[in-house]
């Protein structure tokens, strides 16, 4: 009762001298968080600033065309169909003549090289291209001597020059991380240029698969290498082609495409192969694209190199029809691929009359589909465009020759 009287007038100093003192660092840290309110409702500025990182977080894609919520969300808009069909057939008229114009510098390479070695029998002389000299001209230097040792074979000059580079290499680089990079461009150099097509393909794959490993790309994995019908993006029927999320799919694709790739390759050629799967990756992803209206309740994001690897398998039956091949489920029954591959097929059919989801069952059947279409009625296609490419440097030098002589 006694301190009655005293509190009651220290109560209004104190709460006026609490009104005067700043706020606590502890307060100041905590005074931007949101209310109860805010959670609730979360004002638009919000909303926009954490959009795409909340959509990064949550994505969730099946592979080959599996279901999400999805992210983004294009469910407002309509499926184009002309945009894609044209990017889609200019891609693939690029890269048949990208492709035919590396098959053609390869083959006038190799026509000079012949006739250097042809002029050198003349004068007892092959220059650096043969193994032996350029096995000499490399062990030439000390620091390829002391990387690779005394026997080493080399490949190609391609080969040489690599070896060369890696031996030069800062001298920071663990000798023994050199040793095994010679060692790897060894193997690599001593496969042929069909193996090291096929390879190179893998590799990108495998690049791309650990671009989606790292989830600060998220969100641009999502928008660049997913392919939605509905995005409005055409070139992503490329890109999400050689994307890939689960390790299960991304595996059994490239083992597929290691293994049926190769031969293939070596019939084609690496240019031939390379512009082929390029366009059956096109192919099959604008089959996938064009029908997706008929299943517009389902529409979801692709990904996958399944259609592409399908175009390779329907290929290898159209090539090698007796070739025998292993299933994962049955190892011990070998089967032929003239048996196998239209099982496949009826497969994709039924799930993609039935609107099954987990798989891109429409890119596997386009896929599959132009494969055997390719062999049985355009073969002549990369011959066209090889003789395109010749006449057009043919005019061009014959030109250049009649400009020449005018002056």
């Amino acid at each position: 009762m006694l301190f009655r009287p005293v509190l009651s007038h220290l109560r209004p100093l104190v709460a006026g001298a609490a009104r005067r003192l700043p706020a606590a660092p502890r307060q100041r840290a905590f005074a931007g968080l949101p209310r109860r309110a805010d959670l609730q409702a979360p004002p638009a500025r919000w909303a926009r600033r954490y959009a795409g990182r909340a959509r990064g977080q949550h994505e969730e894609q099946n592979d080959d065309g599996g279901g999400s919520e999805g992210y983004p969300d294009y469910s407002g808009r309509r499926v184009l169909l002309l945009r894609p069909t044209l990017w889609a057939l200019t891609f693939t008229a690029g890269a048949y003549y990208v492709c035919s114009s590396a098959y053609v510098d390869r083959q006038e390479e190799e026509a000079r090289r012949e006739a250097r070695g042809a002029l050198g029998l003349l004068w007892a002389r092959t220059g650096a291209d043969t193994e032996a000299e350029r096995i000499h001209a490399l062990m030439g230097d000390a620091r390829v001597r002391r990387l690779v040792g005394g026997r080493y074979r080399v490949a190609s000059e391609a080969h040489a020059r690599a070896v060369r580079r890696i031996a030069h290499l800062p001298e920071w680089v663990p000798f023994e991380l050199r040793r095994s990079a010679a060692a790897a461009a060894g193997s690599w150099y001593g496969e042929s240029r069909a193996t090291r097509c096929v390879y190179t393909l893998v590799g990108i794959n495998a690049a791309v698969f650990a671009m989606w490993r790292l989830p600060r790309l998220l969100p641009f994995m999502a928008r660049r290498f997913l392919h939605d019908p509905r995005s409005g993006r055409s070139y992503t029927l490329l890109t999400s082609a050689f994307s890939h999320r689960d390790l299960w799919h991304f595996g059994f694709n490239m083992m597929a495409l290691a293994s049926f790739g190769r031969p293939v390759a070596e019939a084609l050629g690496p240019e031939h192969f390379t512009a082929f799967y390029l366009s059956a990756a096109m192919a099959s992803g604008l089959a996938s694209h064009l029908l997706s209206p008929l299943r517009a309740a389902t529409i979801l994001p692709t990904l996958g190199a399944s259609g592409a690897v399908y175009a390779v398998v329907g290929m290898t039956m159209m090539l090698f029809p007796e070739s025998k091949i292993a299933l994962i489920f049955l190892p011990f029954i070998p089967v032929t691929i003239s048996q196998a591959f239209p099982a496949l097929l009826a497969y994709d059919f039924v799930g993609a009359a039935l609107n099954w989801t987990a798989f891109n069952h429409i890119a596997h059947l386009g896929g599959g589909l132009y494969g055997l279409a390719y062999v049985q009625w355009c073969s002549g296609l990369w011959g066209r465009a090889v003789r395109a490419v010749v006449d057009r440097r043919v005019a061009k030098r014959a030109s250049a020759a009649a400009a020449a002589a005018d002056q």
